[in-house]
C-alpha cells in the first residue's frame, strides 16, 4: 500500500503542477475563457471514454502493466505540453493525458484487491490522501515556477518538471509495485466475453444503489469540476491574483483534503457509516458552493474552499468504497472504471458550461448552479441510506 501511495502522490504531483498555469497557457495560444473550460472538458471526456476499457484491460492482464503504460503516456503528454506553441498542440497533449488518466479506476481497483471490506474505506482514504497531497504541493510548485505575472509567466519549466516527476513515479512503479490481481482472477476475466460499453452500463446500473451512487457522483463532479475549471480565471478577475498565489490557494485546499482523508475518514466511517457520511458531504458541498458564489474577498474564498475541499476529499474514497461492494474480484477493474467514468462525464459537463456561464451570467454563476445541483444529490443520498447493505 505504501508503494501505491508514493507512486500516486508523485504522479499527481506532476499533474498538479499544470493546474494553476493551464488556463493562462491556453489564453496565451489564443483561447478565451470558454475555450479554457472546453479544453478542460475535453480532457475529462477522453478520460470518461477510456476508463472502462483501461479497467477491463487491468482485469485481464493485471493492474501493474496497465499502470506502467498509462504512466508512460502521461510523461509523453507533459513533454508535448511543454513545447506546445499552438492551441491544437495543447489540445493533443491534454487528450493524451486524459486517456492515460483513465487509470484512476485501476488504482482504486488495486486498493480493493489488497484490502478487506472493513478497512476498505480507510485504504481508499489513504490513496485519496495521496491525490490530495500531490494536488496540494503540485500547484504551489507550478505557480512558483511560472511566476507572479500572467503576462510573463514561464509555462515550459512547470510542464517539464511535471514530466520529470512522472518519470520518478514510473521508476517507483517498475521497482516496487507488485501485482495485486491473482492469476486465477485474471484468467476468469480473460475468458469472460467482453461486453459492449452499453451492455456493461446496463449490467452495472441494474443495481439500484449503484445507479443512485453514480448519479450522485455525476452531479457532484459536475459542480466540483466547474469550480476547478474556472477557479484560476475567477481568482484572477475577482481577487486580482496571479499564478503563484493561485497555486498557494490550491496548496491550501489540497492540505485540507489530505488531512480529512488521512485523519477523518476512518473514525467518521466507523461512527456514521459510509452512506450517512456521503449524505453529509453532499450538504457541505452545497453550502461551500453557495458561499463561493457570493465571495468577493480572499478570506471568504478560503472559508468556502475549506468546506468544499473537506467535502470533496471525503466524498471520493467513501463513494468509491460503497460502489466497490457491488463487484466480484474479476470485475472490480471494469466496474470501478465505469464508476470513475461517470465522475469523468461530470467533469465534462461542468467545465463545458462553466466558461459560458462565467462570461454570460456573471463570475459567481457556475458556483450557484453547482449549489443547486446538490439538492437532488442530497435526496438521492437519503435514498442510499435506506437501501439494504449488499450481501
Amino acid at each position: 500500500m505504501l508503494s501505491l501511495f508514493l507512486i500516486t502522490f508523485v504522479n499527481v504531483l506532476g499533474f498538479g503542477l499544470i493546474i494553476p498555469i493551464l488556463p493562462f497557457y491556453i489564453e496565451r495560444v489564443g483561447g478565451g475563457a470558454e475555450i479554457v473550460t472546453l479544453v478542460v472538458a475535453l480532457y475529462s471526456l477522453v478520460q470518461f471514454l477510456a476508463a472502462p476499457t483501461i479497467g477491463r484491460l487491468s482485469d485481464r492482464h493485471g493492474r501493474r502493466p496497465v499502470l506502467i503504460w498509462t504512466t508512460a503516456a502521461i510523461i509523453v503528454a507533459h513533454v508535448l505540453l511543454a513545447f506546445a506553441d499552438s492551441l491544437w498542440l495543447v489540445i493533443v497533449a491534454r487528450c493524451l493525458s486524459g486517456i492515460a488518466a483513465g487509470n484512476v479506476g485501476v488504482i482504486f481497483a488495486y486498493v480493493t484487491d489488497v484490502s478487506s471490506g472493513a478497512d476498505r474505506a480507510k485504504s481508499m482514504g489513504y490513496i485519496g490522501a495521496a491525490f490530495s497531497l500531490g494536488f496540494m504541493v503540485g500547484p504551489a510548485i507550478g505557480g512558483l515556477l511560472a511566476g507572479t505575472d500572467v503576462e510573463t509567466a514561464n509555462f515550459m519549466v512547470p510542464a517539464l518538471t511535471a514530466a520529470g516527476l512522472t518519470v520518478i513515479a514510473l521508476g517507483c512503479l517498475l521497482s516496487f509495485l507488485p501485482e495485486s490481481l491473482s492469476a486465477e482472477h485474471r484468467s476468469e476475466a480473460a475468458v469472460k466475453k467482453s461486453l459492449p460499453l452499453g451492455e456493461q452500463l446496463r449490467t452495472a446500473f441494474a443495481n439500484r444503489t449503484f445507479a443512485m451512487l453514480s448519479i450522485i457522483a455525476l452531479l457532484l463532479y459536475v459542480a466540483w469540476s466547474s469550480l476547478l475549471s474556472i477557479f484560476a480565471l475567477w481568482t484572477n478577475r475577482v481577487l486580482e491574483l496571479g499564478p503563484r498565489d493561485i497555486g498557494l490557494i490550491f496548496m491550501y485546499t489540497g492540505l485540507i483534503g489530505a488531512v480529512c482523508q488521512l485523519g477523518l475518514i476512518g473514525p467518521l466511517t466507523r461512527w456514521l457509516g459510509e452512506a450517512k457520511l456521503l449524505m453529509i458531504n453532499v450538504v457541505v458541498m452545497g453550502v461551500g458552493l453557495w458561499l463561493m458564489a457570493d465571495a468577493s474577498t480572499l478570506m471568504a474564498t478560503l472559508v468556502a474552499m475549506t468546506l468544499l475541499s473537506t467535502a470533496h476529499g471525503i466524498f471520493s474514497p467513501v463513494s468509491t468504497s460503497l460502489a466497490s461492494r457491488y463487484a466480484r474480484p474479476n470485475e472490480r477493474g471494469v466496474l470501478l472504471g465505469l464508476f470513475q467514468s461517470v465522475g469523468g462525464f461530470g467533469r465534462v459537463i461542468g467545465p463545458a458550461y462553466a466558461g459560458a456561464a462565467f462570461v454570460q451570467l456573471g463570475t459567481g454563476s457556475p458556483y450557484l448552479i453547482g449549489a443547486l445541483l446538490m439538492v437532488p444529490c442530497a435526496l438521492l443520498a437519503v435514498a442510499v441510506i435506506r437501501q439494504p447493505a449488499p450481501g
